[in-house]
């Protein structure tokens, strides 16, 4: 057997044309996988304020709940009206009140004078 060359030229070609395509890709993979990379910082940003959001609702939720109703509200309103009523009738009492001191305090000092 004489001695044979080995001729690598095409396997050579070939292996460069691969790397070539191989770059290409990548170059066009991560171009397109830049764009999702951005989107989901973009995501996790808007998830990370929808957690604020989350907690101040919360709160406000909590809030709400304490707030008296209508209906309590009316009734408050009702009892209002009652103890101005009840003020009212007072008032007029007291009214009276002070006519009948003020005549005992006349009556005791013109006692005093005599």
């Amino acid at each position: 057997m004489e001695g044979q060359v080995l001729n690598i030229s095409p396997i050579v070609v070939w292996v460069v044309a691969l790397s070539q395509l191989l770059t290409f890709g990548l170059t066009i993979w991560g171009l397109m996988a830049s764009g999702s990379r951005a989107n989901a910082k973009k995501i996790e940003d808007h998830a990370k304020r929808l957690d604020g959001h989350e907690g101040r609702l919360s709160s406000v939720e909590q809030t709400a709940r304490s707030l008296p109703a209508p209906e309590d509200l009316h009734k408050l309103d009702l009892s209002i009206e009652k103890l101005q009523g009840r003020i009212e009738t007072m008032s007029a009492v007291l009214e009276r009140v002070e006519a009948i001191v003020s005549r005992h305090e006349n009556h005791i000092l013109d006692g005093r004078g005599r």
